[in-house]
């Protein structure tokens, strides 16, 4: 067996493990020395990374006043191109990355407000770098987002941004497992487990455009998967005053302003009750139904749990990595075509034609951001 330096026995990261399925991939990513430490050039921007950018908000929020918008805003603008002509499509892209993530937090405020009231945040952006493994002479590094404290005891959370809305992979999650080992090691043997906390990347629609051309309010089936509850109860007031006003049309806006103007009256505010109830039960299997834009998913592991993964996954995917005895791609029973959202799919295609793949990876890719700051880091 080949003996491995301090360095090159460096703490192992779950995504490192999950890469090691293609050794070829896993080469060309990982961290040096072990790998090149490549990602593309211009697909490695954590400024245009929208799920990065959140989990940095989310950790300065939580640790701080939770204004999200206010300091994704700043994100962003920090990050934004200071020239322009050239940059024209980029700065496009911030514009758009900006509105939408606005939107998006700023019902994620409005739901984390209700939800974390039974939770204390305790810590934010642990990272580890010394889990002890059994059964190997490496160690495990893992970055926790944060750890909450429930009314039933601790827990690690850990903010996924999602383009889906269901999540049936977290039941063997091996993330939420490795988390949990490393957290009863380092902090209490009483963590219960992960709570993964999912925001879905996509923008509720306003109250504006929930209201129909005729001065109703859109009654589509999927409403919780369209917009939030708040957006929909203030369609609902806005549709509730322009009945009361005899059903003349009115823009949102002034719906909304003689809605507050008249609030204090006992006669408009027993008419407006009288018409709430009318789409009472409406709102209420909204409610019912729940948010499809933010949701908490909670994974306990067991003792028993823990132990088998670290015995049949961790420790041998540990022990290759540090022992690896060939390099190359893997998934060719899937031919090509199963390969296209690897980043390295063309000069892994170049490779396996006996072409000029080196080129490729001299011209089109870098040291990735992640590994740059890291070595910042350890000057």
């Amino acid at each position: 067996m080949t003996t491995l330096s301090p360095k090159e026995l460096r703490a192992i990261s779950i995504s490192e493990m999950k890469r090691f399925n293609c050794r070829l991939k896993w080469y060309w990513s990982s961290a040096p020395p072990r790998g090149l430490g490549l990602a593309p050039i211009g697909g490695d921007l954590p400024e245009l990374n929208f799920g990065r950018l959140v989990h940095k908000v989310l950790q300065l929020g939580y640790d701080t006043d939770r204004d999200f918008v206010k300091i994704y805003k700043s994100l962003v603008e920090e990050h934004r191109p200071k020239s322009v002509g050239l940059m024209q499509g980029t700065n496009e892209k911030f514009n758009t990355l900006l509105t939408d993530g606005i939107a998006i937090l700023e019902g994620y405020k409005a739901w984390s407000d209700q939800v974390d009231k039974g939770l204390r945040f305790l810590a934010t952006e642990t990272n580890w770098k010394g889990i002890q493994i059994p059964g190997t002479r490496g160690n495990a590094s893992v970055i926790l987002d944060s750890l909450v404290e429930r009314h039933d005891g601790l827990w690690v959370m850990d903010f996924k941004t999602t383009s889906f809305t269901s999540n049936p992979w977290t039941d063997q999650d091996l993330q939420a497992t490795l988390y949990t080992h490393a957290a009863r090691q380092l902090i209490s043997p009483d963590v219960r487990g992960v709570i993964f906390r999912f925001i879905l990347k996509k923008t509720p629609k306003p109250f504006t455009e929930l209201i129909l051309k005729n001065g109703t309010v859109t009654r589509r089936q999927n409403l919780p998967g369209l917009t939030t509850y708040e957006e929909y109860y203030k369609a609902l007031a806005v549709m509730t005053y322009t009945e009361l006003q005899g059903g003349e049309p009115l823009t949102s806006e002034e719906a909304l302003e003689g809605a507050r103007e008249e609030k204090d009256d006992p006669e408009f505010k027993k008419q407006f009750l009288n018409v709430r109830r009318m789409y009472y039960s409406e709102i209420e299997s909204f409610k019912e139904e729940g948010n499809k834009f933010f949701w908490d998913d909670l994974q306990y592991r067991t003792p028993v749990q823990v132990e088998n993964y670290l015995k049949y996954y961790v420790s041998p995917r540990m022990n290759e990595i540090l022992n690896v005895k060939w390099i190359g791609p893997t998934g060719l029973d899937k031919a090509y075509a199963g390969c296209g959202k690897c980043p390295f799919r063309i000069p892994c295609k170049l490779k396996m034609d006996g072409a000029d793949y080196k080129t490729i990876l001299r011209e089109d890719y870098q040291l990735s951001s992640h590994y740059q700051d890291e070595s910042e880091a350890d000057e």
